[in-house]
Formats: C-alpha cells, sequence, structure tokens
C-alpha cells in the first residue's frame, strides 16, 4: 500500500458557525438615519457572512477532493491486492511457488551429485 499519506490529518477541523457583526465603524454610521444604519448594518453583516460561507465552501470542497483522492488510492491498492490474491491462488500461482521451493532442492542435489562425482 501507497505510504505517501504519512502527513494526512487523521480528522478535519469542525465547522464554527460565527456570530457576524457589522464591519462598518460607527463614525461613518452617525449620521444616518435608524432605517437607512439598520441597512447599512445589515447588509455588512450579509457581506461578512456570505464571505464566511464561501470560504467554508471553499475549504469543505478541499477537504472532499482530499478524501476522494486518498480513497481512489485505496481502491487502487485493494484492487492490485486482490490482482495478486488472484495470481498466486490459481493453478500457475501454486505451480511457481512449488517450482520456486523444489528447483533450488533439487539443484543443491545435482550439484552436489556433480561435485561428488568430480572428486572422484
Amino acid at each position: 500500500m501507497s505510504n505517501d499519506h504519512q502527513g494526512a490529518p487523521q480528522s478535519y477541523d469542525q465547522i464554527e458557525i460565527k456570530e457576524f457583526k457589522s464591519s462598518i465603524p460607527p463614525h461613518l454610521l452617525g449620521k444616518l438615519s435608524d432605517s437607512d444604519r439598520w441597512l447599512v448594518e445589515t447588509m455588512s453583516r450579509l457581506e461578512n457572512q456570505n464571505n464566511w460561507l464561501v470560504t467554508t465552501v471553499v475549504t469543505i470542497n478541499r477537504n472532499v477532493l482530499d478524501c476522494d483522492r486518498r480513497i481512489s488510492d485505496v481502491r487502487r491498492d485493494v484492487s492490485m491486492l486482490s490482482d495478486w490474491k488472484q495470481l498466486m491462488t490459481g493453478k500457475w500461482g501454486v505451480i511457481a511457488v512449488i517450482a520456486v521451493i523444489v528447483v533450488p532442492v533439487v539443484l543443491k542435489f545435482v550439484l552436489d551429485l556433480l561435485w561428488h562425482l568430480w572428486k572422484i
């Protein structure tokens, strides 16, 4: 399996909903009527909320893409392991394992026999 996710976050930050306040300085609101002041402050709060929402959506999208990439990596690794399992448990896989075990033993026997005959 791939080990390139060593630094991947184990969990993501919890989303905290803020209390949005007006970012208009009070000295600019001083000469406005109450209804105009309410409207300007409300628009400022809505703009702050919109900026927070956009930032949060971008962060969530980045996290989703990261999760999708890691899930794809895991699926690829599982598929590769499944292919190896099928290969090693198939008829030719068993024959290959037996050959890997038997060939060195037979080769040692033949070399010992040749060595013994050569010494005579």
